[in-house]
């Protein structure tokens, strides 16, 4: 078996990332097949620490800032995230390096048998396994697991965590995880386990009643970091943003940090790091404040407002609902409050699109909108209807390759382009941008694909 053998192989099993499923039940997202098959390849995932790590927005920022300022302290970490952008073996890193083609191939061909045993299993707790038996193998110090979908039914919630998180919550998935907000937190307060720290973002009080209730009927200390961080923020530039930081009550203790994530929303993530970083500390990891900011410094975590400083501009953004889209707005607003945009467009049937254009039409010129052809996607011509009822001129383009075309003479030398959407547009755009412009920083970790 060679690399791309391994990927038609795994493309075989039922993937709800490409094809959704129809309810977030046992019978589908099953915590039993997971369990029984880790037990019977040795139960790896019982052989280091870990930090898990759900929410609605921000888990994926919050574990890679964690596993970065946690590397930074010079321990040996695992990291495990989904979706990828370019390549699945982006999903499953150690020390911040993608596992290599040989290595996934290998994992791959040694658990076949068990993985062919497993009835109904899934693309995605394949994933997790495979993850979990790599971190073992390379003998990580912790492992740093952020929850796909949801909390209570995925396949990373068979971990006792040393510490856990929620980041905010807010609507999406309602197909799946209920229709309200207090629906939302319960599935994913499912994380929370006996006794074991729980750190939460800034939640709407019906998400923090959850989650607090949840805590106490499993005597798990609750960190809310709302009552325990205030910041300030003092600057942006398309690099980064620099922002203090302080324990409530203690303004003396001010302290500068800067991170190359932007959008104020990420500074909100910073206080749900410190908070996990201190829960680790208090059960005797060594993390110095210098790793705390050299970790957060150095973090890399693309397609979240990521620049590319071109002719036009592009933004690429993976928000994918109205939340997320409203964060991204506050950031063009801040950085390019006179620019004209254009945007690229492209959303899952399961979005809430509506959501999403009520945020980012009145501000745009032009909306070009397209379709990565997934089975989950909308079509341009879906799109297009939900569209008709802004005052914003739209393209259709079926292909994101197009897509990209049209925005660029769009805009012109003096416009700029906003991608957003999904994480599969933020993605194929990304690939055409660097492709288009060589010269473009990539700040994902390509640089350790073997």
């Amino acid at each position: 078996m060679n690399y791309r053998s391994a990927t038609n192989y795994l493309n075989n099993y039922i993937n709800f990332e490409v094809n959704p499923a129809t309810a977030y039940a046992p019978e589908k997202f099953n915590l039993d097949r997971v369990h029984n098959l880790l037990k019977h390849i040795g139960s790896p995932h019982l052989q280091y620490p870990s930090v898990h790590i759900a929410g609605t927005k921000g888990k994926g920022s919050v574990a890679s800032m964690t596993e970065s300022v946690i590397r930074s302290s010079n321990h040996v970490t695992g990291l495990f995230t989904s979706p990828h952008l370019h390549d699945l073996r982006e999903r499953i890193r150690v020390n911040g390096k993608i596992i290599s083609k040989k290595s996934f191939v290998d994992l791959l061909v040694d658990l076949q048998s068990a993985i062919e045993s497993t009835a109904d299993i899934t693309y995605y707790e394949i994933m997790t396994i495979l993850a979990m038996e790599y971190f073992a193998r390379q003998k990580v110090d912790i492992a740093i697991l952020e929850v796909g979908l949801g909390g209570r039914l995925d396949a990373t919630n068979i971990v006792t965590p040393t510490v856990c998180a929620i980041t905010t919550i807010s609507y999406d998935h309602m197909d799946l995880l209920g229709n309200t907000i207090m629906e939302i937190a319960t599935e994913k307060a499912g994380i929370i386990k006996s006794g074991v720290p729980i750190v939460s973002g800034p939640q709407l009080d019906s998400a923090l009643t959850i989650l607090d209730e949840h805590a106490s009927a499993l005597k798990a200390p609750f960190i809310d970091t709302s009552k325990v961080w205030r910041w300030e923020h003092i600057d942006s530039d398309l690099s980064g943003q620099l922002f203090s930081i302080w324990r409530i009550g203690q303004n003396q203790h001010k302290v500068n940090q800067r991170i190359p994530l932007l959008g104020q929303h990420q500074i909100e993530n910073v206080t749900v790091v410190m908070s996990i970083i201190e829960q680790l500390c208090q059960q005797g990891w060594d993390i110095p404040q210098s790793a705390l900011n050299t970790g957060l410094t150095r973090v890399e975590w693309p397609a979240r407002c990521e620049i590319f400083q071109s002719t036009p501009p592009i933004l690429i953004d993976s928000s994918h609902n109205q939340a997320s889209a409203s964060q991204l707005t506050k950031v063009l607003e801040d950085l390019f409050p006179h620019q004209q945009r254009v945007l690229i467009f492209g959303a899952m049937s399961d979005k809430d699109v509506k959501g999403m254009f009520d945020e980012l039409l009145p501000n745009c010129s032009h909306t070009v909108l397209t379709s990565t052809g997934m089975p989950r996607s909308m079509t341009p011509n879906e799109l297009e209807n939900i569209a008709a009822d802004y005052s914003c001129s739209t393209t259709i383009q079926n292909n994101t390759e197009n897509a990209l075309n049209a925005a660029i003479k769009l805009a012109g030398d003096d416009g700029m382009i906003v991608v957003a959407g999904s994480i599969a547009i933020a993605a194929s755009i990304r690939l055409s941008v660097t492709r288009k412009r060589p010269y473009a920083t990539l700040h994902t970790s390509e640089q350790h694909y073997e």
